[in-house]
Parts: C-alpha cells; sequence; structure tokens
C-alpha cells in the first residue's frame, strides 16, 4: 500500500514434519567476515521431511528456512565440509546443488533413469577452491549420486567462486553439472553412497547385501565387503583409521578393515534393523540408530554398547554428528527431531561430587560412633542408605534404653516422628530385610512397634509402597513368633528339674514350697499313684515310701530311674526282670 513500510519476513517456523528421512548438521557458519571467539555464530540443520522441499532449522529458535526447487520427494541430503553447499536429490531423478546462505539453487545433474536414493560431496575442503577448467576436467570437488537403476555417477562441481557469483546473481538459469564417470554398481537398489575423509575411496551400500569399495578418480572398483545378511543401509568411513563401518537389515553394525577387506568388528544389540551409523570420540566409538526406535553407543575396544537411547517412537532413519562431537541429532518416521547433548563430563563431576561427599559423610559417621552419639550416627546412617551401620546404631540406641531404665523404644520413638514419608518407608525396608534373620528380629520388630505405635494406621496405609512392605515383613514375623512360643513351652523342662531338685532336699521344703506358689505352670502338678504329672507329661518319680527291711539287691530293683514320657528301654528291662 502506498505509503506505508513494507514488512520484512524475520523467521518462518513449521508446525509439522512428515516422516524424516534424511538429515545433515551445517558446520559453523559465521554471520559476518570478522574472525574470532567473539563471532556470533548459528547452529543449523538441512532435514529431508518426505516432501518436495529441503527445510534447514535454526537450533534453539527452530526458525526454518525452506528449499523448492524439487518436484517429488527428496530422498537424500548431503553438506559440503564448509558449510556452504547442499547438494539434495529424490525421486524427480535430478540431483540440486545449493547455496545454504542465499537459499538458491546454483547448479543441476539430470541423467539418472529412476529415482536418486543417494548423494554425496567430497570432503577435502581445498577441492571447492578449485575453478576453471581444471574442476571441470575432475581436479576440483565432486558429487556422488546413486540410484534405483543400480548405477552410480560422479559429477564435477565447479569452484566456489562461481558457485557464490552465481548465488548472488539474478540469472535464474541454473547450471547444468558435468557428468565425469558412471558404473553400473549393483545388481539391486543402491542405499546409501559415502566418500573417504580424503577423497580417495567411495563406498556404496546396497540391497544385494555388500558394500563396494570404488577409487574416486575413475569410479573402478577396489573391493568389496561380504558379510551382511541382508540389505545394506548405511556406511561409513572413520575420520582416523583405515576402517569402515557399515549397518545392515540383519540387526548388526560391522567394522572392516581397508587393508585386508575383512571384518574386525561385529556390534550386535538392535531388535531391527540397523539403518545409520556415526564415528565419534576421534573414531574410537560408534553410534548406531535403528527401526526399534532405538540409538546405541558402541565402544570399538570392548566391542559393547556403552548407551543406549530411546527417544523416538519408529524408525530413526536419520542420524548425524555435530562436528565438536558433543551434540548428535536424529530424526525418524514418528517425524520427530532430537538433539543429543553428550552429559559424560557432567555425570562425571556429580559422580565426584557425591563421592567426595559420602567420604566427608562416613567420616562424619565414624566420629559420631566413636563417641557414642547414636542419635546422630542413625541420621547420617539413613542419608547414606547403609543399612548395615543403621543396624548397630539402632542396636546400640535400644541397649543405651534398656542400661537406663528406660523404654527399649523411647528414643526410636522420638526419631520417628521426625522422619518424612520417606525415610519411615526406607526404614521399614530395612526392616524387612533384618527381619529375615533371627539374630536380627529384635530390633527390626522394636523398630516396626515403634513405627506402627507413633505413627497413625491411615497414614502408613495410604504411603506409598509402605502396605507392601508390611506385607513382606509381617509372614516372618509369624515364624519368629512362633519359634519363641515353642522355646517357651520347652522351657517348661527346667521347671521339671527344680521340681525334682525341691523333692530330693527336705531342708529347703519351705524354699521349694514358696518358688511353687510363685511358678507359673501350664497345668499345676499332681501325684498320681506315685507319679508326678507337670505340663501335661507324664513324668516318672521317686516312690513316697521305702522298705528299709529289704536287702539292697530288692531296694536296687525298687528304685525307678527319672524320665520324661515312656521309654521303650526301661519297659523292656522291667519285663525282663518279671520273667
Amino acid at each position: 500500500v502506498d505509503g506505508m513500510a513494507a514488512l520484512q519476513m524475520d523467521r518462518t517456523i513449521v508446525g509439522h514434519n512428515d516422516e524424516i528421512l534424511d538429515l545433515r548438521v551445517i558446520p559453523w557458519i559465521p554471520l559476518s567476515d570478522e574472525s574470532g571467539p567473539d563471532v556470533a555464530r548459528t547452529e543449523m540443520i538441512a532435514v529431508a521431511t518426505n516432501s518436495a522441499q529441503v527445510r534447514i532449522f535454526e537450533l534453539g529458535t527452530w526458525s526454518c528456512n525452506v528449499l523448492d526447487g524439487h518436484t517429488e520427494t527428496v530422498l537424500s541430503i548431503d553438506v559440503s565440509p564448509c558449510g556452504r553447499y547442499l547438494a539434495s536429490c529424490g525421486k524427480d531423478k535430478t540431483m540440486r546443488l545449493w547455496h545454504i546462505e542465499s537459499g538458491k539453487c546454483v547448479a543441476t545433474a539430470t541423467g539418472h533413469t529412476e529415482a536418486i536414493g543417494a548423494c554425496a560431496l567430497s570432503r577435502k575442503l581445498g577441492r571447492y577452491d578449485v575453478g576453471g577448467k581444471a574442476a571441470q576436467n575432475g581436479g576440483g570437488a565432486f558429487a556422488l549420486t546413486a540410484s534405483k537403476d543400480r548405477t552410480l555417477k560422479r559429477w564435477a562441481l565447479p569452484g566456489s567462486s562461481e558457485l557464490n557469483a552465481r548465488a548472488s546473481s539474478s540469472d535464474e538459469d541454473e547450471f547444468s553439472l558435468r557428468v565425469l564417470n558412471s558404473v553400473r554398481a549393483h545388481e539391486k537398489d543402491i542405499n546409501i553412497v559415502s566418500v573417504a575423509p580424503n577423497d580417495s575411496l567411495v563406498a556404496t551400500g546396497s540391497q544385494d547385501k555388500m558394500v563396494k569399495l570404488w577409487n574416486s578418480s575413475d569410479l573402478s572398483l577396489r573391493g568389496t565387503l561380504k558379510g551382511h545378511k541382508r540389505g545394506v543401509w548405511d556406511c561409513q568411513f572413520s575420520p582416523y583409521d583405515r576402517v569402515v563401518a557399515t549397518c545392515s537389515g540383519d540387526r548388526t553394525v560391522k567394522l572392516w578393515s581397508l587393508s585386508d577387506l575383512s571384518c574386525v568388528r561385529t556390534f550386535q544389540g538392535h531388535a531391527a534393523s540397523t539403518l545409520r551409523v556415526r564415528f565419534l570420540s576421534g573414531g574410537l566409538q560408534l553410534m548406531s540408530s535403528g527401526a526399534d526406535g532405538l540409538v546405541k553407543l558402541w565402544t570399538i575396544r570392548t566391542n559393547e554398547c556403552e548407551a543406549t537411547m530411546d527417544g523416538h517412537n519408529d524408525k530413526v532413519w536419520a542420524l548425524d554428528l555435530h562436528q565438536d562431537g558433543s551434540t548428535f541429532v536424529t530424526g525418524g518416521a514418528d517425524s520427530r527431531i532430537l538433539v543429543w547433548n553428550d552429559t559424560t563430563k557432567e555425570v562425571e563431576d556429580a559422580k565426584r561430587e557425591e563421592e567426595e561427599r559420602n567420604v566427608l559423610m562416613e567420616q562424619r559417621l565414624s566420629n559420631h560412633l566413636r563417641f557414642k552419639e547414636y542419635e546422630k550416627a542413625l541420621e547420617i546412617a539413613l542419608e547414606l542408605d547403609k543399612p548395615r551401620q543403621a543396624l548397630k546404631v539402632l542396636s546400640a540406641i535400644i541397649e543405651g534404653d534398656v542400661q537406663k531404665g528406660e523404654s527399649s523404644m523411647s528414643t526410636l520413638r522420638s526419631h520417628v516422628k521426625s522422619w518424612p514419608v520417606s525415610r519411615t518407608a526406607q526404614v521399614l525396608r530395612y526392616c524387612r530385610d533384618w527381619n529375615t534373620r533371627a539374630r536380627n528380629s529384635h530390633v527390626a520388630m522394636l523398630t516396626v512397634k515403634a513405627i506402627v505405635s507413633s505413627i497413625p494406621a491411615q497414614q502408613l496405609a495410604t504411603a506409598d509402597g509402605v502396605p507392601e512392605l508390611m506385607a513382606g515383613i509381617l509372614p516372618y514375623a509369624e515364624r519368629h513368633f512362633q519359634r519363641l512360643d515353642k522355646l517357651y513351652t520347652s522351657s517348661y523342662l527346667i521347671d521339671y528339674t527344680l521340681l525334682s531338685m525341691g523333692n530330693l532336699d527336705d531342708n529347703v521344703a519351705e524354699d521349694y514350697s514358696a518358688w511353687e506358689a510363685n511358678s507359673k505352670l501350664v497345668l499345676p502338678p499332681s501325684q498320681v499313684e506315685g507319679k508326678t504329672q507337670v505340663g501335661g507329661s507324664v513324668l516318672v518319680g521317686k516312690p513316697k515310701a521305702v522298705n528299709n527291711n529289704k536287702d539292697d539287691e530288692e531296694r536296687e530293683d525298687t528304685d525307678e530311674v527319672i524320665t520324661v514320657g515312656e521309654s521303650e528301654s526301661s519297659s523292656s528291662e522291667s519285663d525282663s526282670d518279671d520273667e
């Protein structure tokens, strides 16, 4: 409208992404020509979202720039190591080269007869500065495309000066790239093409279960890697060693030596097809993503999975690492883009601080135990989660209360009333474990009694986990009480022994009568035909009168041995005497 200022677009926000097919982290791009640590930089990622558009997101704000040019779905993308150019290819049988900063398509490559499923750009920075005839003859940077028509093509890229000039010009004509080499690479669809860090080798993976290595200069076959049982989805060269990592639909990740083309490591752990693999930590570790929605971190030396990250609900088709190695980005069929940060240093620092704190607390605990400050020692033992130390402290507290003539639970109850619900559940968990052993059951039962007598039952019943803990304590408590009842019943044998000792000595009859009146027997003793019945058991005792006129032989026959219950040996001997 005349007389009004024109609006300028500040940022674009995309509300929904379709299935994420591929993504690349774009290297740092300075916002000005100045250099130095204070220069503002922006982290961006390029994403292929199952559409004809390529979306470039700014991490943090998630502002989006859309690259329009393809007429059908984009299947694969790649970014130059300088962060200035992006290659994309798809079902429209063409590859497009984009200038990222301007968002303009500066070159196209046509020649395939089927959809292009993979593309890659050369990795050496110096090649992008080569222009003119040298670049047209293959001396500069190049691009690779692999198609469903099972061919691999190598394209010559013009120099960066020419590409930048086309990006800044208003000419809408697109520069057509010249194909340098073309070869029939596999017998089935090609899923991935990758370039070595020094641009000397090219690797391709296919549904024919093989990975082939090619010389980048003329695409002559260098070797074949055979070992996967299903199609190969990704292959990547190590940035430091002469090895290549591959992943396949057979759920494995394999590491191959480029010297003898042998498999040196196989990593198993995914529950479905492994779709992407990357090197990190200086080539010492691998990161893989699979159709099971998991991302796994592997250590090459130990052949073990160090961590498993579960953030996606569907296949993880895309995985790429930031250049500093501390951040990586994943995208999957669940339309989600996740940014992961390496927190190893923070976790190790927190673990070290926790260890230092534990050492200090343990020293304080030892000091309190040494000076018999059991109440303070109990709180520290519970805070450090040390059940063995807590048992010793509780035993000492109970013993101290008993020695003072106080109730054995007086100190315990004062502590229980100050505990939060979580601490009470912790102590009940200890009691459940202590109660499984008879020698610790006394302390456990006193502690449980102090808790249930100090805290309302309704509050305990509604506490998280407490009813289950009490259900675990109850069976062993019943067993211990049954054992005590059995010991108490067996103690009446002592009563009988003391009774017999009182009958043998007439001088202490009065003392024995006083003990008998105060004793607590199950049944009162009774005399039946010269036999004494105590506690419901028939006991054979000494006869009331002895005939002194009989000789010693007859006296030995009439005297009887005091026994408890019936004895087969005594009865058999008496039968033989009668005969």
